[in-house]
């Protein structure tokens, strides 16, 4: 007889629904985006489409390796760590992302070209090229550690996102302030806001960690920093999509007509 606990194999039940209920909206937002793709296509709303899309399918691998390890009852956390494998392979994806996020600021903003792109290119490369073997080294040893065992390469990783998201934040927001017509200002503030968004997010995860450390409580993990970081994901992409695609009823909420 299975008994349902609010804890399974060092996971609470409440990362399991956080994560869902936050891949589930992430994924509707890349589906309004993409569907906005075929409308328009134009180059920016394709390089943020990736973002999106590689964000998201980051936020799935993420939750699947959660949830594998919170129901698979009849394996411990110790012996087979899903939520390590899941977790290495979602940082792939997500440097991924911070490729496409370089291309949309450059198309949008910089204007540079490969000269912007490439280094940016090469480093997340980098961190892909270093992640790849982990995962093969998962499936000859599951056990519980490897994401720790990794920490190096994930703050590499972490620090290149702060400077791809803090980019974007910074150039949107440089743009909306010079920007005099009330809807195009609102738009980059809110592309500007997504970029900060981001940036909390890596730092908010970075701090879990750390937190548990110094915070008995938090010893196993799932920090209120984790919650919070998965928070501002789906804050920062929802401004993201509204500030770029400016929707129809999101404009007229704006400038609501006169009767």
């Amino acid at each position: 007889m299975v008994i349902f606990m609010l804890w399974r194999n060092k996971i609470p039940l409440s990362a399991v629904i956080f994560e869902a209920i936050i891949t589930i909206i992430l994924i509707l937002i890349t589906i309004f985006l993409w569907k906005r793709f075929a409308e328009r296509k134009k180059r920016p709303v394709f390089y943020l489409g990736m973002n999106f899309t590689f964000f998201t399918i980051a936020s799935i691998v993420d939750t699947t390796g959660r949830w594998l390890g919170f129901f698979l009852l009849k394996f411990d956390y110790l012996d087979v760590s899903f939520t390590d494998f899941a977790t290495i392979l979602a940082y792939i994806f997500l440097a991924i992302a911070n490729i496409f996020v370089i291309m949309f600021i450059d198309v949008v903003f910089f204007h540079k070209g490969i000269d912007f792109v490439l280094p940016f290119g090469i480093l997340n490369g980098i961190v892909i090229g270093l992640l790849i073997p982990q995962l093969q080294k998962w499936v000859v040893n599951p056990e519980f550690g490897l994401v720790r065992e990794q920490t190096p390469i994930l703050i590499f990783y972490i620090v290149i996102s702060l400077l791809s998201y803090g980019l974007l934040a910074f150039f949107a927001s440089r743009e909306g302030v010079l920007n005099v017509d009330r809807m195009p200002k609102i738009g980059f503030h809110l592309i500007g806001a997504f970029g900060v968004c981001l940036v909390l997010v890596f730092i908010s995860l970075a701090g879990d960690p750390i937190l548990g450390t110094l915070v008995p409580a938090f010893s196993q993990g799932y920090s209120p920093l984790y919650y919070a970081g998965y928070s501002f994901s789906i804050i920062g992409t929802a401004l993201g999509y509204l500030g770029y695609i400016m929707p129809r009823w999101f404009k007229n909420l704006l400038t609501p007509e006169e009767k």
